[in-house]
């Protein structure tokens, strides 16, 4: 049931936000939201070996995956200028260049464009068959339209010949100075990699396919972001932050496109494309997200839930460790709950340790993860002054807790009766 609202909710908006404490499923949920949404039949949706085998297939084709961290900017995930050593027929080097080159936000944009009825590499060998030989050439616009190209084939060649209409050079008419590689064309167009050397040539030549064939039935396509809150989105998504709203889009009431400032091409969001990106509520120490951003997506909450624990001891058949991990459960619950050290802005929703943390095959494992996952976590929120414990009550907790035993929680209610009984 969640899986198929979320889908339904990323259906209508467009952009959704996964958002909760660590260990809440976050990422472990995208692939089944993202099947969901791309309206792939015959996969159980609960059975996650089987969601992620479907999500492996469908990787970099309709599914497209990215991490936000402080070091990405607008050239890595949009476009920007990359080296490019140039080369001849021959392999020999003509010197760098510097080529407008595709990010992923892009490569998953240009994805949802397809050629429903015939599959589009057939398409690229049949035009091949068109421009075969130098006297067959054919003059096609580049990506801005401001200028043409010549493309011809010379059979047997793993090389598109190609040739501005402006060059100035003085060797013979059929003299190509800017061979394109067939299956990096290939790739390009399915959005699994790039032409190296000319990869605006390349865009030209498929742009030139599909309108030769027609290839403009549309496929959904969804990039899931994760961490998407490490990045300074802003500065990242740059002036397309205007096209994420869905009447922005291609096919919406108010579609806009704008001019790319490296390929100089106008670009648009299609319609078919789906954001899910996934944030960590306690990561309070890299970017956030403003309220542009913030319009233009929904917001769901992943709670942490012991009833996914009792479930995965159920399936295991093991409830000597299912109430081992479910008092565990409870006990660091009670601990962040207090009233007594829980502070700030955050609730208990943004801190609660997830329930991945607990859900383990063996008593040893358990362990391992307390000693090594859980009590670190809870020890950095006590060092950020998210929650607010002394040493005493720390190291009573963490000790009981690396034996997988509970601590008993005193509140302000109970010290007050133990002052009393005292006197």
């Amino acid at each position: 049931m969640f899986i198929n609202n979320t889908a339904k909710l990323l259906k209508s908006k467009h952009n959704i936000i996964l958002q909760g404490a660590p260990g809440t499923g976050k990422t472990y949920n995208t692939a089944a939201i993202a099947l969901s949404v791309l309206g792939i039949d015959g996969v159980d949706l609960d059975n996650h070996d089987e969601v992620m085998k479907k999500y492996e297939e469908l990787q970099d084709d309709r599914i497209f995956f990215t991490t936000f961290h402080q070091s990405l900017d607008y050239e890595d995930f949009v476009e920007g200028l990359k080296p490019r050593v140039q080369s001849n027929e021959n392999g020999e080097s003509l010197g760098v260049t510097y080529e407008p080159e595709d990010g992923i936000f892009k490569r998953a944009c240009n994805a949802v464009v397809t050629d429903d009825s015939k599959d589009i590499i057939e398409c690229i060998d049949d035009y091949l068959q068109k421009i075969k030989g130098f006297e067959n050439r054919r003059e096609i616009p580049t990506v801005t339209g401001k200028s043409s190209l010549y493309v011809w084939w010379n059979e047997g060649n793993k090389t598109v010949s190609s040739r501005s209409t402006n060059s100035t050079s003085q060797r013979e008419e059929s003299y190509s100075p800017s061979p394109l590689n067939i299956e990096k064309i290939k790739a390009q167009t399915l959005g699994k990699g790039c032409e190296n050397n000319w990869q605006q040539y390349a865009q030209a030549f498929i742009e030139a396919v599909k309108n030769e064939y027609h290839a403009k039935t549309d496929k959904s396509v969804v990039l899931i972001i994760d961490e998407i809150n490490r990045g300074n989105v802003s500065k990242i998504f740059g002036e397309l932050i205007t096209l994420l709203e869905a009447d922005k889009r291609d096919k919406g009431n108010h579609p806009i496109k704008v001019t790319l400032p490296y390929s100089k091409t106008l670009f648009g969001v299609p319609s078919n494309l789906y954001i899910i990106g996934t944030m960590n509520t306690t990561d309070r120490s890299t970017g956030t997200l403003d309220y542009a951003i913030r319009r233009r997506f929904a917001f769901v909450t992943l709670k942490s839930d012991p009833n996914v624990i009792v479930k995965h001891y159920e399936k295991l058949g093991n409830d000597d460790l299912k109430a081992i991990a479910i008092d565990l459960f409870n006990n660091i619950k009670a601990f962040i709950t207090n009233p007594k050290h829980l502070c700030g802005d955050l609730c208990i929703d943004d801190l609660m340790v997830g329930h991945s943390y607990f859900m383990v095959s063996s008593k040893e494992e358990l362990q391992c993860k307390v000693e090594f996952e859980i009590i670190p976590l809870i020890a950095e929120y006590i060092n950020d002054g998210i929650l607010t414990v002394n040493d005493q009550e720390k190291e009573k907790a963490f000790d009981a807790w690396a034996s997988l035993q509970p601590v008993q929680i005193v509140d302000d209610e109970d010290e007050d009766n133990i002052d009393e009984e005292d006197e």
